[in-house]
């Protein structure tokens, strides 16, 4: 009996011994990866090396080494590797001379361990004496839904015609081109003076040209020259919708009653008096009622207790209908405005909204 109990006691020595307890770890690291240094400089004038290395302060790693722009374009494209916590870029022709060259990483630099990004690291350098200095940036949205809109192409074509945008976004890529960021933002620097095409477009399909059934915008003829601001927005082409999103002048059907109220929207004489506004009530993304501005207060009764959104667009061909734009015919899309506050309805309660 002694024997067993000793077994035993042996058997739960060695298991609780086996026992493999992990060790408690710190917060998760959610930093970027951080440039120590760069040779030569950032913002290097009279440059006539063919290397650049940038020096992190951790392993890095680079995801989709395409996405990497020089702008330039540099032909052959210029090798880049990765020796430990640095990249180096090698270039293997000779640069452009009196010219600023810009090396654009996107968001390509990620950390080895958590793969944090690097977001819209550029390297900027100049062959001459000086930097170019003009910037322009802005706001990319669905003109739609006025959502704001990541991760979408915002492209600069130079000293090109704007009767062959058409054609310049569906066979070229742009000559300088940066991503949105994920609030929709985007900012060119280091730009030299002169004439652009300014454009966007969500390149479903990562070709960096326009295909069908892709938002785009309409072109913006643009001088550069200091810091501008253009906000843009992207619709789909007429000739690819296949129902129009903001015909609800048909969709109305009976409600219950029982849970209602009513709103009176008042509108401005400019706005009202052109009698070239459809307004429209948005309810959880859906189109519940559209109506024509023609008079200085609207009122609407029976609507469904909730939140609102309002909107309106100009219909300037009066076929009661939203109509997009056509860039083969350089057809802008009719105009869409919204409220910017939601609009609450209450049961049994009748509020004024004032449109600006």
């Amino acid at each position: 009996m002694t024997h067993i109990v000793f077994y035993i006691c042996l058997l739960f020595l060695l298991s609780s011994c086996a026992t493999v307890v992990p060790p408690s770890g710190g917060e998760k690291d959610s930093s970027p990866p951080k440039v120590l240094s760069v040779i030569p400089e950032n913002q290097t004038i009279n440059f006539n090396g063919n290397s650049v290395t940038l020096f992190f302060d951790e392993f890095i790693q680079l995801k989709n080494k395409s996405e990497i722009n020089f702008f330039p374009e540099i032909q052959p494209r210029p090798s880049i590797k990765i020796k430990g916590k640095s990249i180096i870029i090698e270039f293997l022709t000779e640069l452009k001379l009196n010219t600023t060259h810009i090396i654009n990483f996107n968001s390509t630099i990620i950390d080895l361990n958590e793969s944090n990004p690097l977001q819209n690291f550029q390297y900027v350098f100049s062959t001459g004496n000086m930097i170019d200095t003009c910037k322009l940036n802005g706001l990319v949205f669905d003109l739609i839904s006025n959502q704001k809109s990541k991760d979408v192409i915002v492209g600069l074509f130079k000293n090109k015609l704007i009767v062959n945008y058409d054609s310049l976004v569906r066979t070229s890529s742009p000559d300088y081109f940066i991503f949105s960021d994920q609030i929709g933002n985007y900012n060119f620097s280091n730009l030299k003076k002169g004439n652009y095409i300014l454009y966007a477009f969500k390149d479903l399909n990562l070709s960096k040209k326009y295909e069908e059934q892709e938002p785009i915008s309409m072109p913006i003829m643009i001088n550069v020259d200091g810091n501008q601001t253009f906000d843009i927005p992207l619709f789909i082409e007429d000739r690819f919708l296949k129902k129009n999103t903001l015909n609800c002048f048909y969709q109305q059907t009976k409600k219950d009653t029982s849970s209602t109220g009513s709103i009176n929207l008042n509108f401005k004489k400019e706005i009202y008096e052109s009698t070239k506004y459809i307004g429209e009530l948005i309810l959880r993304d859906s189109s519940v009622f559209c109506f024509n501005i023609n008079s200085n207060i609207i009122n609407i009764d029976s609507l469904l207790v909730g939140i609102y959104s309002f909107r309106m667009f100009e219909d300037l061909n009066k076929n009661n209908l939203w109509d997009s734009g056509n860039i083969k015919n350089l057809t802008p899309p009719e105009k869409v405005k919204f409220f910017n506050e939601t609009i609450e309805v209450k049961k049994d309660w009748e509020i004024d909204v004032f449109i600006e």
